[in-house]
């Protein structure tokens, strides 16, 4: 359950952020009203349960399964949250969608490749 929780706590992060970087590009409202933030929230956590997919405790799927799992999943949940909000969805969706899929995938692989330099000093200042 915790495992849950952590994941769902990254997605919502993740999400938050994207979502700031679109209003900094003026491809959101600049209003943001409580049903657009709590929804926002919801499927980022959503969406952040999903990634769990990619956890070597599920192993099972080929990688490149995974990800079109992911990316699939990823697009009919922001698709729906933005048809839940009242938005359009048009040609540059898809653009800004994938843009900022391949961007929030390129900062989580950095993350991770810290997190095990980290870890691997940790283990080898351990061992000394």
């Amino acid at each position: 359950m915790t495992k849950i929780f952590h994941y769902a706590m990254n997605g919502m992060g993740y999400g938050a952020v994207s979502y700031l970087v679109l209003l900094a590009m003026q491809e959101v409202p600049a209003h943001v009203s409580p049903k657009n933030a709590i929804s926002l929230l919801l499927v980022s956590a959503v969406i952040g349960v999903l990634s769990m997919i990619f956890d070597e405790d599920y192993q099972g799927l080929p990688w490149p399964l995974e990800l079109g799992i992911h990316l699939v999943g990823t697009a009919f949940l922001v698709m729906g949250y933005m048809l839940f909000n009242g938005w359009s969805l048009d040609w540059s969706f898809w653009g800004i969608f994938v843009l900022l899929y391949v961007v929030v995938w390129l900062v989580v692989s950095v993350d991770q490749h810290f997190r095990v330099v980290k870890i691997n000093r940790a283990l080898q200042k351990r061992n000394k």
